[in-house]
């Protein structure tokens, strides 16, 4: 593995963050920090949405910090409110009175003679602790901090004005966006209140609603989806979360009657649980969550004690959580400009079963590009592994005289004529391939040549009702661009964001059926019972030695090798004869989890001899570390062999988490950096279908039976969903496998502190 890209400060302070939110159960110790501000909904019934009214749908807004000088945020957040035509009272304030922008302008929140129910806190982070409380004395529902200076300094000073805010806010029942934010935006009610430039477009209303962690990234995205005729609805950058954080907004847009497609531009997650759950309520309403995951480095997973915690890394985390919550993961602002433009108007597509992708080309080099970019991204091509076509769509080639050899995706010249074009489409929707269409084009030697192609995708993309892109790396003319975008076709010239768009779709297609939940083995209850025991006997500890981790894993079922404590040669001889040579010696030292790195481990001993000098080997070793022989037994297990070595485990990613983990094993664990992550609970059945679509599971099955690693991941599923505040992270390395079934030759479960 390589050395951990070094993580950004902003990413590193919000994880740290995170502890305030979700406590670290990872076996490292948490900065002190104030828990959580959260508040329940004062009757116990009122929904997220109703509970952000005062913030989203405000009838009167104050704007804290007014000025009358252009350029400051204070005069821009009020011409931006106006340009936009926000109907409802702003007021201005600053203690200078007087008059802002053709608005009286008021000393103080509490001379308002309106109930506020927003206010915008423009001035810096010190003065800005006593506006907070000056609004929650005069009643005000929502504020949102737009001044740094708080906890995202990492310093005492900045914590304690955080931890200020968020006091007065539990004490006055006020909700707050930010601090460190730039405002909040809700196209649908004309609320433009900020000073970010987007701030002060045009609003478009649309169906698209964002939660983000850098709300610069705003005026990235929100040109984006105005060129793909995808408009905003709500655009919220959370800022530090002191009170509200991003799944609260997500929340609140799953509940939002104007919020079709949900757009998440993360930092880090503090809570993995409500996320699940969070995104089946939005699978149930049908609107689609898309992803952007912002600082993708696994910086700080070096320094885990178990294998299992160095491969899962924070963006391996992530992915697995997107997949198992149904969550389209994207690269760039691009793609999730792209692929809420083709997530969007769901209630009029069709998802039909069939959904291999139909790709169309106005050159050949296109064509192979289409395929590679799909292949790429594991998007399914209509036709056979070939491109090569059958049924009534053969046929229909075959009618096609003098055309070249056509296959998907499919070069449109080599048809012989654009009208065939369509009896094509005709053809394949006959077969059931109707699903959605990528066209590579650019403009062909006559203009109305590009015009009669486009003319044809646009008929097709109506009467399918499936989504289609158009990409043209040169562009085309203003007209039929246009055309393209009319008819809902989004139009790119970048075909990696296109295609990384389309992945999205792909993503987030309607599973069929329900989530399956894991269930009990009854087989397992008394094992858990037992393990329960063994942890809280070892609370204190870091983690359990080999024996003692072998020993609980072995009574929930898992093949664990047989294993013998010895105490000097004689005991060693007679282990040897019980259990057969080859063997194994290996030292238990009290705080050491990587016995190989100390010399501790000593293999291939194939007789009497070699054991002696094993012994003899083993005991200089450990009193050259200035061990004791009774802080450091011997261990002694028959030599497993396998064709080859797995890790299986499972891992705590700090506000996701318990994840289970499947990778190659034994010394080429971090080297090869191979492994999947299952999110934890799993069900038996999710963790087979996770593993068949992995080069780790086509490993295990191309070698021997895949259900004795299904077995073990689902008892270490149960272990873990039991223990989640113990088990910091378990390892198996090395299960050996072979044809008959697997051998788990090593164990280490590390407690959380």
């Amino acid at each position: 593995m390589s050395a951990p890209m070094s993580m950004h400060p902003r990413i590193r302070w919000r994880a740290r963050a995170l502890t305030w939110k979700n406590a670290i159960r990872c076996g490292r110790d948490a900065d002190p920090a104030p828990p959580r501000y959260t508040r329940p909904m004062a009757d116990g019934k009122t929904t997220m949405y109703h509970a952000l009214k005062p913030l989203f749908q405000p009838a009167n807004v104050a704007v804290i910090g007014a000025s009358n000088t252009q350029g400051k945020q204070g005069n821009t957040a009020i011409r931006y409110l106006r340009r936009c035509g926000y109907p409802g009272g702003i007021f201005p304030v600053n203690p200078a009175g007087g008059e802002i922008e053709g608005l009286k302008c008021h000393a103080s929140i509490a001379e308002i003679p309106e109930k506020i129910d927003c206010a915008l806190i423009v001035i810096p982070a010190g003065p800005a602790v006593e506006a907070v409380r000056g609004c929650a004395e005069a009643g005000v529902g929502a504020v949102i901090i737009g001044a740094a200076g708080f906890a995202e300094l990492d310093s005492d000073e900045g914590r304690r004005r955080q931890d200020d805010v968020v006091a007065i806010a539990a004490e006055h029942g006020l909700r707050i966006l930010g601090p460190n934010t730039n405002g909040i935006f809700n196209a649908h009610h004309k609320l433009s209140l900020g000073y970010n430039n987007s701030h002060g477009d045009a609003l478009t209303p649309g169906p698209v609603s964002i939660a983000a962690h850098s709300g610069a990234l705003f005026n990235s995205i929100a040109p984006r989806l105005r060129s793909l005729r995808a408009g905003l609805s709500k655009f919220v950058p959370v800022g530090n979360e002191a009170d509200l954080d991003m799944l609260d907004f997500l929340e609140y847009f799953i509940e939002d009657p104007d919020t079709e497609v949900i757009g998440l531009i993360i930092e880090a997650l503090s809570d993995g649980a409500r996320l699940r759950g969070l995104a089946a309520r939005a699978r149930n309403a049908d609107k689609p969550i898309v992803a952007l995951k912002l600082g993708r480095s696994a910086a700080g997973a070096g320094a885990a004690a178990a294998h299992s915690s160095r491969l899962a890394g924070s963006a391996r985390a992530y992915d697995a959580l997107f997949l198992e919550c149904g969550i389209a993961s994207v690269p760039t602002v691009e793609a999730m400009a792209g692929a809420a433009a083709l997530l969007m108007n769901r209630a009029d597509q069709a998802f039909p079963g069939n959904n291999a992708l139909i790709g169309i080309s106005t050159t050949g080099g296109g064509a192979a590009l289409l395929a590679d970019h799909a292949e790429a991204r594991g998007i399914p091509l209509a036709g056979n592994a070939a491109g090569q076509w059958e049924g009534r769509v053969a046929e229909t080639i075959a009618s096609f005289d003098g055309a070249g050899q056509i296959r998907n995706p499919t070069d449109v010249p080599s048809l012989g004529g654009n009208e065939r074009l369509s009896e094509l489409f005709e053809a394949q929707e006959k077969d059931g391939y109707s699903g959605p269409l990528a066209l590579f084009t650019h403009l062909v030697p006559t203009l109305e040549g590009s015009h009669d192609v486009a003319a044809r995708i646009i008929e097709r993309h109506r009467r399918t009702r499936t989504p289609a892109i158009a990409i043209a790396p040169g562009g085309l003319t203003e007209e039929i661009e246009a055309g393209y975008r009319d008819a809902g076709i989004p139009f790119f010239t970048d075909l990696a964001a296109a295609f990384d768009a389309l992945s999205a779709y792909y993503q987030a297609y309607p599973a069929a059926g329900a989530a399956v939940a894991p269930k009990l083995d009854a087989g397992l209850s008394a094992g858990l019972e037992d393990a329960k025991e063994q942890l809280a006997a070892a609370a204190g500890r870091q983690f359990l030695t080999e024996v003692e981790s072998a020993d609980l894993l072995r009574g929930l079922g898992l093949p664990m090798v047989e294993c013998r404590i010895i105490d000097g040669m004689a005991s060693a001889g007679e282990a040897a004869e019980e259990l057969g040579y080859p063997v194994v010696l290996k030292a238990l030292a009290p705080d050491v989890t990587h016995k190989n790195r100390l010399g501790f481990v000593i293999a291939g001993i194939t007789g009497d001899i070699e054991l002696a000098e094993a012994v003899v080997t083993m005991e200089g070793r450990i009193a050259g570390l200035d061990y004791s022989a009774t802080e450091v037994p011997l261990i002694m297990q028959p030599m497993a062999k396998g064709a080859a070595e797995i890790i299986l485990g499972a891992s705590f990613e700090p506000g996701l988490g318990h994840f289970l983990i499947a990778g190659l094993g034994g010394v080429y664990t971090e080297i090869l950096d191979e492994a999947v992550l299952i999110p934890v609970p799993a069900a038996a059945e999710v963790i087979e279908k996770r593993l068949a679509v992995t080069r780790i599971g086509r490993l295990i099955a191309s070698i021997g039976p895949v259900q004795p690693v299904i077995d073990t991941l689902a008892a270490l599923s149960q272990l873990v969903a039991d223990n989640p505040d113990t088990i910091a992270a378990v390892d198996i390395n090395p299960m050996l496998l072979d044809e008959s079934g697997a051998t788990a030759v090593d164990a280490l479960i590390v407690l959380a502190s």
